[in-house]
């Protein structure tokens, strides 16, 4: 594809996110050509999300820069705070048979270990012999390298860009890498997030912290979105401005379900007070 193509697809996906402002359609950019790889930055921050469509660019470009390109893109996306999917190829031959191959569970792995938003299957679900195997494994190898990634206490030192393009924006910003900062210095069981909006959730995202992200949202849009990112568990609620009755109201909620229990030590960080709290989930 020619630069001047590129520049014009830039230029109309900038028109198509313009056109969708008010509406809830997000929009993707799949990297699967090589002219694509020279306006990284300029695509990414145009779009709502990134796919690294790792088939497509194997066949534009030598197959031994594909995984130092897709960790470029991963790695760009966490940066500018958009998710990124890492797509296609990951259990090929779990098409034709029912397990993968050993370099195909660490290649799982290594997606993982990059701290992608999600992994995606293709031809191994739309028309493969072993559907719901292949998305097994892929389940099982994730789980697998997430916890060994927590046991290992291996935290990452990424030092990540600011973002924010308004004090307001800045004020969250620092909140959640604080936040994120603290749990893995206390070692809490998880985080809460009160988002109106959902982009503090998203910033406690970009910052991978060791352990499950709580969202409460509003909005059955936002929850939907939210799904996407990287350690978020997303929940609709409808919350006030009392933050006493939307703690209460949640650990009751995530209580009947499992998923934290009376003694946990958790941190609720909300975009309406713009503050941290540390507590443990009561009786």
């Amino acid at each position: 594809m020619h630069t001047w193509k590129v520049l014009f697809l830039i230029q109309l996906l900038h028109i198509i996110l313009a056109f969708y402002c008010y509406s809830d359609i997000g929009v993707i950019a799949k990297f699967e050509s090589v002219d694509s790889l020279k306006f990284l930055d300029e695509i990414i921050r145009s779009s709502d999300g990134a796919m690294v469509a790792r088939g497509d660019l194997g066949s534009q470009i030598p197959l031994e820069q594909v995984p130092s390109v897709q960790h470029q893109i991963v790695q760009l996306c966490r940066q500018l705070n958009k998710p990124v999917i890492v797509a296609s190829q990951l259990l090929e031959s779990m098409i034709e048979y029912p397990t993968p191959t050993r370099a195909e569970v660490a290649d799982v792995s290594e997606a993982v270990k990059q701290r992608a938003d999600a992994l995606m299957l293709s031809g191994e679900s739309a028309m493969g012999q072993y559907p719901e195997k292949a998305l097994a494994v892929l389940r099982t190898a994730s789980i697998r390298i997430e916890r060994w990634w927590r046991e290992e206490k291996k935290y990452e030192s990424m030092n990540l860009r600011d973002i924010a393009s308004n004090f307001g924006d800045s004020i969250s910003e620092e909140i959640c890498n604080s936040a994120a900062k603290l749990a893995n210095k206390l070692e809490v069981d998880a985080i809460f997030v009160y988002a109106k909006t959902g982009h503090m959730a998203s910033l406690l995202s970009r910052c991978r912290p060791d352990c499950p992200i709580f969202a409460f949202t509003a909005s059955t849009t936002i929850r939907r979105r939210l799904n996407l990112q990287w350690g978020l568990i997303p929940f609709r609620l409808n919350f006030s401005d009392d933050m006493d009755s939307n703690l209460n109201r949640t650990f009751a909620l995530l209580k009947a379900r499992g998923m934290v229990k009376p003694g946990d030590l958790v941190i609720a960080v909300s975009d309406m007070l713009q503050s941290i709290q540390v507590m443990n989930v009561p009786q």
